[in-house]
């Protein structure tokens, strides 16, 4: 997410110069009339600034494509009590989509899908997505760009025994 951020600023000020030497490309109108020729040569400020402005352009994209590739896996069918959690979590079809949508924006590197802030389940290395209905993500990272989904629940319904079986398998 930092890199992204890095991009834009890099793009952003890469624009402002590109833009900045495109203007100082034209020349000098008043000096024209008295006959005075500029003295900044008015192509290499043209070339500048469209050189500058076409990596603005490449940087933005840079930016908005994915830098990072996160790699996505399941580890609930290792536990057939979590299985059996997830499966009664997903019988409601507005938290099925919304899972779905949790899984999607996670495995885009959108931490932050669904209620915003992930939850965190002490003393183990699982995080959580909240979404608006009551659906529950539960992840962990397993390496560089990889993480594991454990568990996935329906707060009230199965939430905290899906977190106690969680803190039994992962805890530390």
């Amino acid at each position: 997410m930092k890199k992204r951020v890095i991009f834009r600023i890099l793009s952003i000020i890469s624009l402002i110069f590109g833009v900045f030497f495109l203007i100082n490309s034209k020349s000098n109108i008043t000096g024209a009339v008295i006959g005075v020729i500029a003295a900044t040569n008015s192509f290499f400020s043209l070339f500048l600034g469209i050189l500058f402005i076409i990596s603005s352009v490449t940087l933005f994209l840079t930016a908005h494509s994915k830098l990072e590739k996160i790699t996505l896996s399941s580890a609930i069918k290792k536990s057939p009590s979590l299985l059996r959690l997830t499966q009664d979590a997903v019988r409601n079809q507005t938290v099925e989509r919304e899972l779905n949508n949790l899984i999607k924006e996670l495995s885009k590197g959108n931490f932050e899908a669904g209620l915003g802030h992930p939850g965190h389940i002490k003393k183990t290395n699982v995080y959580y997505l909240r979404g608006d209905n009551g659906a529950r993500l539960y992840y962990r990272r397993i390496g560089e760009n990889s993480y594991e989904i454990v568990a996935k629940s329906t707060k009230g319904r199965n939430q905290d025994r899906v977190i106690n079986i969680i803190k039994e398998t992962y805890g530390d």
